[in-house]
């Protein structure tokens, strides 16, 4: 069965996820944002799994800081959009200048590259890789249609329920920020319309910031949508 754990950090409170296989144990992380100690002690102590990648929905310094500590601790490949690769290599591109942050910069070598329309497979299911620039070049959704499971209230039968983790891309109720270096307010409009908004709306969304939301929720009521 799959779990989603969640751990809001850094300056900019960006959650951090833990997606894992509740029978293998094995464990997606998302974006691990900051104090990388803390989220190794939440792998290793609170939730008790084994990380195999860390998956980066887009490389601004608020969702990147401590995934090359936490790489290293556990050993794990780290895996950023092509589209957004310099901004990894470059303190200013990724913002960590602007805010006044730490200089944050990693080498060519630290990490590795997907594009939009790849097929990653992990927990024994398969994460589509949704490109939506508009954040970002690179900014990228993973798609798990095998996601959630439930038995409904009054039901008998189990039900899935597909899960996106969202990255910046689609907030609820909102949408990330376009006025950065990359950003492009037409761009992420096309994006959210044409590829999220298009999932089934049972569809459980797991923003960069933020509560969860739904596909459903979004399209009545994001502005986006309307």
């Amino acid at each position: 069965m799959l779990k989603i754990s969640k751990y809001a950090t850094g300056m900019l409170e960006t959650n951090v996820y833990f997606c894992y296989d509740s029978d293998t144990r094995e464990c997606v992380i998302i974006d691990p944002a900051d104090k990388a100690d803390h989220i190794i002690n939440i792998v290793e102590n609170e939730l008790s799994v084994k990380p195999v990648v860390i998956l980066l929905t887009h490389a601004h310094f608020d969702h990147i800081k401590a995934a090359g500590e936490v790489a290293k601790h556990f050993g794990l490949k780290i895996y950023v959009n092509a589209l957004d690769a310099d901004m990894m290599t470059d303190a200013e591109a990724n913002l960590s200048l602007s805010f006044s942050y730490d200089r944050l910069v990693y080498e060519n070598g630290d990490f590795e590259t997907f594009r939009s329309g790849d097929s990653l497979s992990y927990l024994g299911r398969i994460w589509k890789v949704i490109g939506t620039p508009g954040h970002t070049k690179g900014s990228t959704c993973f798609y798990v249609e095998d996601g959630l499971s439930y038995i409904p209230n009054g039901g008998s039968e189990e039900k899935i329920v597909p899960v996106l983790f969202s990255g910046d891309t689609l907030f609820q109720g909102s949408h990330g920020r376009t006025d950065f270096p990359g950003g492009s307010q037409s761009e992420i409009t096309s994006s959210i319309r044409e590829k999220l908004l298009t999932l089934p709306e049972e569809t459980s969304v797991f923003p960069g910031h933020g509560p969860q939301t739904s596909i459903g929720i979004e399209k009545r009521y994001n502005p986006l949508a309307i």
